[in-house]
């Protein structure tokens, strides 16, 4: 290589690191732009377009706030944005307090000159905001920023006003009111941990509160399935209409007839309308995933309203019709993951290959000595439906001491009864790499499955043996 070359090479890479460096080397040359001799406060009071925003400034203390040496954004509404304000907002200090504050941040945020570049701020009064580029949510930032001693200053082309979370839209509007209605009444009593006397720690470090400790209402919603007031987090929330919550509750009534509120067919409609992220109408998918996991089948046509909130989007429908499979639908008990065994025996939990190379893993009792030991297994909040039971159970591979066929029993809790009940039984032949159809199925309630994997009546080497890889129960729907 001739030095020609090499010289044009060395420029042509100092070229794109100079063009790849200059947003950031224009944004070092914007904060060195600092007047250090006034703070924020001061730099407001001297800006003759941001007097309405001055006077709220003094009029709810946040003037003494940015006086102080801690850093602070803040965008400040010209007075344009201000002048139409309605005069009784302005005379509610808690409401004019927490518009003023939705415009202060905690922390020193330049403008960035990239148009995509997003930024999510915790602003004083707890709310977030969105930046993207030059906006401030859905204002933009006008003029160049002003840096001073403890901070720097924004101006905005209008006013953002606080907006509500997700779960304080729900509660304000009568957009739904029967799926509003179901979910603000969920509720659980909780030990209140914040004024409870802990006299102790169990083995695994958990505090244990004295006796009579103090009580607070909790909804379940917050903590099975998503806290919609949670500020920091961002969800898409979906609010079905009366008719169509109605309509999609009566379609799970059969499958859940429960009377527990906090398990009944509204449960398993609403535990599926909320998804993390925020998807604005212009980019909803035709399928969105819950929180929880469940399918939400997306049609934008059915979409009344939607309210961008502080925490996410709220979607306001008159149709979500959910695919029955979805709300009732194919599950797995993995052989790996029992609940408990009827003795204290040694079990392998192992990970193999099949016969086509794929990794499984499952659960064998080989050469327990125990006649009828049992593995025990459980699935929370089954269903009413026909179910069709397949079994795969994998023995005789390299290194597998099972080498004979085998017969394993599989027995059904009874809660009439209070009896574990046979349901099927299952000859386990070396090397059948197939699920096998164990029969049929149909729980009496809807409740907790519970079943026990059952040995031979025997306590012989080779025909006491259990092994799973897993079951499969699959729903008969209409």
């Amino acid at each position: 290589m001739t030095n020609k070359h090499l010289t044009y090479i060395v420029l042509f890479s100092i070229t794109i690191l100079l063009f790849g460096c200059k947003d950031k080397w224009d944004l070092h040359t914007e904060i060195q732009d600092i007047d250090k001799t006034i703070n924020l406060n001061q730099k407001i009071a001297n800006q003759p377009n941001l007097s309405l925003f001055n006077d709220f400034l003094k009029r709810t203390g946040y003037d003494k706030i940015l006086s102080n040496s801690q850093n602070y954004t803040v965008w400040a509404p010209e007075n344009n944005a201000l002048s139409g304000l309605d005069p009784a907002f302005v005379a509610d200090t808690a409401k004019l307090r927490s518009f003023v504050a939705n415009h202060i941040a905690l922390t020193t945020i330049p403008v960035s000159q990239k148009l995509d570049d997003t930024t999510r701020v915790k602003l004083l009064n707890n709310k977030f905001a969105t930046i993207i580029g030059r906006k401030f949510e859905e204002t933009n930032i006008i003029g160049e920023a002003m840096f001073v001693r403890n901070g720097v200053l924004h101006t905005l082309e209008q006013a953002v006003p606080v907006k509500f979370n997700v779960w304080e839209y729900m509660l304000s509007t009568n957009d739904a009111p029967l799926q509003t209605n179901y979910i603000s009444n969920l509720s659980t009593t909780v030990i209140d941990t914040a004024n409870a006397t802990v006299v102790g720690f169990n083995t695994n470090g958990t505090p244990i509160f004295s006796p009579n400790s103090p009580t607070v209402s909790r909804n379940t919603y917050w903590i099975n399935v998503a806290d919609l007031r949670d500020e920091s987090q961002e969800y898409t929330f979906f609010m079905l209409q009366d008719a169509a919550f109605t309509a999609e509750t009566n379609k799970l009534t059969s499958f859940y007839p429960s009377t527990n509120p906090n398990l009944n067919a509204s449960f398993f409609v609403a535990k599926d309308l909320a998804v993390k992220g925020v998807f604005p109408l212009t980019k909803l998918p035709d399928t969105l995933v819950s929180v929880t996991g469940g399918k939400i089948p997306i049609n934008r046509a059915n979409i009344v309203k939607s309210y961008r909130a502080s925490n996410g989007i709220v979607h306001v429908v008159r149709a979500l019709p959910f695919r029955l499979q979805d709300k009732v639908p194919t599950f797995r008990i993995e052989g790996e993951m029992p609940s408990g065994f009827t003795a204290n025996r040694a079990v392998l939990y192992r990970l193999k290959l099949d016969n086509l190379n794929r990794p499984f893993r499952d659960i064998q009792a080989y050469n327990h000595l125990t006649a009828e030991f049992g593995i025990f297994y459980t699935r929370p909040n089954l269903a009413v439906a026909r179910y069709r039971v397949f079994a795969r159970a994998i023995v005789g591979l390299t290194g597998d001491p099972q080498t004979v066929a085998f017969t394993q029993r599989y027995f059904i809790f009874n809660s009439t009864t209070n009896l574990f009940t046979l349901a099927f039984t299952q000859v386990v032949a070396p090397l059948t790499f197939n699920e096998v159809l164990l029969g049929e199925f149909t729980p009496a309630q809807f409740g907790n499955l519970q079943l026990r994997l059952t040995a031979a009546n025997s306590t012989a080497q080779n025909a006491n043996t259990l092994a799973l890889d897993y079951l499969r129960f699959e729903p008969v729907l209409p």
